[in-house]
Order: structure tokens, then C-alpha cells, then sequence
């Protein structure tokens, strides 16, 4: 567990939250597990202190969940949890990227195209989950960035972790990550032409996508 350890130069509380954050979107910590003070300091040679903090700060963010005195546990996302998020953000980033494509300056618009070459090259080579949800990460974030919205980007961050995580689920799923990769591409081509509603409507597509992978994930194969 030496790489999940904590880095000493870095604030205690924030950096253990960072672990423990992405041990939840990768799954090392899974939904529904009951979280042991005692290993989650031993994993992140923090004291229980910080790990309590850290704890607090991850709840808010609707990652994990108390039980009222006996003890805290990755949440669970739930269908219908999925398929409201999936609603909000297809109406977000839909409207991020037609404002994006429409007022976004050359050095936005040139910086979100590198960024989505680079999901596609690492796509291409095989990278794993946590290379491909980096790489789609950077993308969006000069998107929501560059939209011109600082509202709709405070917003979209309350989402950002649950998110994460269910782009984490449905990338595992065989051949999703081309498809995405594909359907992002999409969406900087029409940035590119500065087409805002073709913009909207391929990041709309993208998310609708998505959202068919996971709750097909979800329910499972059809029974015979």
C-alpha cells in the first residue's frame, strides 16, 4: 500500500481525502463496503484524525455514508441514483459544450482538441481505466472551463465525483471506451466549426450513451 500513502508535503487532510477518493471511483474501496478506521490508516499512514476529517469531506461529497454510530461505508449508487445524474449532466454538458463552441476562445478551443486527442491516442494504445478517466477529466475541464459560465461549472463540480465514478463503471464495459473516445471526438469537431448546436447535441448523445451502457450494466443480461 506504499503508493496510497500519504505524501507528507502535502495538507493531511486534504491528501487523504485524495486517496481514499480515488480508491472509491477504481474500486480498491467498493460500493457498500464498511470502512475500518484502523485500515484506512494503515493505508494512508494517516492518523484517525485526519482520516475522520477526510471521512466528513467525502460524505459531503455523497461518496460515502454514515450509519449512525456503527460506522461509515462506500454508497452504494443505486439505478435511479445513475439515472438522475445521467439526466443532470446530459443537460449540462449539453449546454457547456454549445456555449463552449460558440464563445470559447482559440486558445480554449485548441487546448480542448489536444485534450481530446490525447483520451484518443490513449484509448487507441489499451491504457488502463485510471489513464482514460485522466485523460477525459483534462477534456472536460477546459469544456467547463472555457464555456464562459462560472455558475454552470460550480454545479457541474457538486457532480464531479459521482461522475467520475460511474464513467469508471460503464469504461469497463467491452468496447465503451471506443465509443466514447469516438463520441468526444464528436464533440470537438463541432467545437472546431463553432456549431454550438451540434456541439450540444453531440454531448448530449455522448451522455445518453453512457447512461445505455450503465443501467444495461445494471440490469444485467436478459434472461432465456
Amino acid at each position: 500500500m506504499t503508493d496510497m500513502q500519504v505524501q507528507r508535503h502535502a495538507p493531511i487532510r486534504e491528501q487523504v481525502a485524495n486517496i481514499l477518493r480515488d480508491a472509491i471511483v477504481d474500486q480498491r474501496l467498493t460500493p457498500g463496503q464498511l470502512l475500518v478506521e484502523r485500515e484506512l490508516c494503515e493505508m494512508t499512514s494517516a492518523s484517525r484524525a485526519s482520516v475522520r476529517e477526510a471521512l466528513r469531506q467525502l460524505q459531503a461529497e455523497g461518496l460515502v455514508e454514515s450509519h449512525n454510530g456503527r460506522g461509515t461505508s462506500v454508497t452504494v449508487i443505486s439505478t435511479a441514483t445513475a439515472r438522475h445524474v445521467y439526466q443532470v449532466r446530459s443537460s449540462l454538458e449539453g449546454l457547456a459544450a454549445r456555449l463552449f463552441a460558440e464563445h470559447a476562445s482559440d486558445q480554449d478551443r485548441a487546448a480542448f482538441r489536444a485534450a481530446v486527442t490525447e483520451l484518443a491516442e490513449e484509448t487507441a494504445k489499451g491504457a488502463d481505466a485510471a489513464a482514460l478517466l485522466k485523460a477525459k477529466s483534462r477534456a472536460y475541464d477546459v469544456l467547463f472551463r472555457g464555456c464562459g459560465n462560472p455558475v454552470l461549472h460550480q454545479t457541474v463540480q457538486t457532480l464531479q465525483h459521482r461522475v467520475t465514478r460511474l464513467r469508471a463503471l460503464t469504461l469497463a464495459q467491452e468496447g465503451r471506451a471506443e465509443r466514447s473516445a469516438d463520441e468526444v471526438t464528436a464533440i470537438a469537431d463541432a467545437v472546431d466549426a463553432r456549431d454550438g448546436e451540434a456541439a450540444q447535441a453531440a454531448a448530449m448523445t455522448h451522455v445518453e450513451e453512457a447512461a445505455r451502457v450503465m443501467l444495461a450494466a445494471a440490469e444485467g443480461p436478459p434472461s432465456h
